[in-house]
């Protein structure tokens, strides 16, 4: 049968779409203002859906925003949300909850993850990273630490390439960003004390499982007295265990408060070792209980068995880097 429809118009919708999909935004907006067969491009929501993701980075929105009108608003640059938050996801982890906690706890002693020395003022909003950092020290690492919350203010902020901070979700923001930012907000800052301790023990116990599963032995490794592991493995396999109190090495210090060269460390990464006096954990692992527990005295790594008294140490702590080689 004839029909006067061109090649174009006689495709389908969703082979429409697809070939719509390798076009940039103000193709598809030209297509769609060719004839009322394309007009219908730039109102599908998936569609839409998928360009505001590629083309701008924004993967959030209002819930009473759809995606066929944040598109239009990007496009016509009616508004700027930030695409750093598009990394961030609504529901914050629990382990970053638990380090928010721990600094709110130990205000006066949180000190920079990176410096060491200046106070902690923002937690990365990364969910793969809890690190505590300053302002200097974010200025000057803007790139890794794109979205950071305040410890302070309990705002979400980013630092610019000029150096300047600017607030996330402000009364300059559009809705899309201000809804974002309240979400991550509430999420972080929430005090669900019913099911804030089990969500906790879990997400402990799945960071010693990554810690089981990790294979970089590059990383600096820290001892852990061996009385408060087991502490922490009771609450974090034992359903109704307390929660430990601050990490305490005390045992594994002379009196003159420097490494005991005495103590023994286990020697395979996988077999129990109970006549040890400590557990060897990745700086990794050590800086989130560290920020998480707080440590009472001293914190003891490898860096503090560099003199020869301390050669019998070494080759433990040698021999447990090596022992993932020993198993398939």
């Amino acid at each position: 049968m004839y029909s006067n429809k061109t090649p174009m118009e006689r495709l389908t919708p969703e082979i429409l779409i697809n070939l719509a999909m390798h076009l940039d935004v103000p193709s598809v907006f030209q297509l769609s203002l060719a004839n009322k067969h394309f007009s219908k491009l730039f109102s599908d929501e998936l569609l839409c859906r998928q360009l505001v993701e590629r083309d701008y980075g924004i993967n959030y929105k209002h819930p009473d925003e759809t995606y066929a009108g944040l598109l239009h608003l990007l496009y016509t640059g009616a508004i700027r949300p930030s695409r750093y938050l598009s990394a961030v996801p609504d529901e914050v982890t629990d382990a970053k909850r638990a380090v928010y906690r721990a600094s709110l706890a130990h205000k006066e002693t949180a000190n920079c993850d990176l410096c060491k020395t200046n106070p902690a003022e923002y937690l990365n909003m990364d969910p793969a990273d809890n690190t505590l950092v300053c302002s200097s020290c974010a200025q000057e690492n803007k790139q890794r630490y794109a979205v950071l919350f305040s410890l302070s203010s309990e705002g979400l902020y980013t630092f610019m390439e000029d150096g300047s901070k600017h607030k996330l979700g402000d009364d300059s923001a559009d809705r899309n960003e201000v809804h974002k930012v309240k979400g991550i907000t509430e999420s972080l800052t929430s005090n669900d004390t019913i099911n804030d301790l089990d969500r906790r023990r879990r997400a402990e116990h799945q960071l010693y499982i990554q810690e089981l599963r990790r294979e970089d032995m590059s990383l600096k490794h820290y001892l852990i007295e061996k009385t408060w592991g087991r502490s922490w493995m009771l609450f974090r396999t034992r359903e109704g265990s307390p929660l430990p109190g601050r990490i305490t090495n005390q045992k594994l210090a002379r009196s003159n408060g420097t490494l005991d060269p005495n103590i023994r460390l286990p020697m395979d990464k996988y077999r129990p070792a109970p006549e040890t006096h400590a557990d060897i954990v990745s700086e990794k692992l050590w800086s989130y209980l560290e920020k998480a527990y707080g440590v009472q005295g001293r914190a003891y790594s490898e860096d503090d068995m560099q003199t020869p008294e301390y050669v019998r140490l070494r080759v433990y702590m040698d021999d447990y880097k090596k022992s993932i080689h020993s198993y398939p």
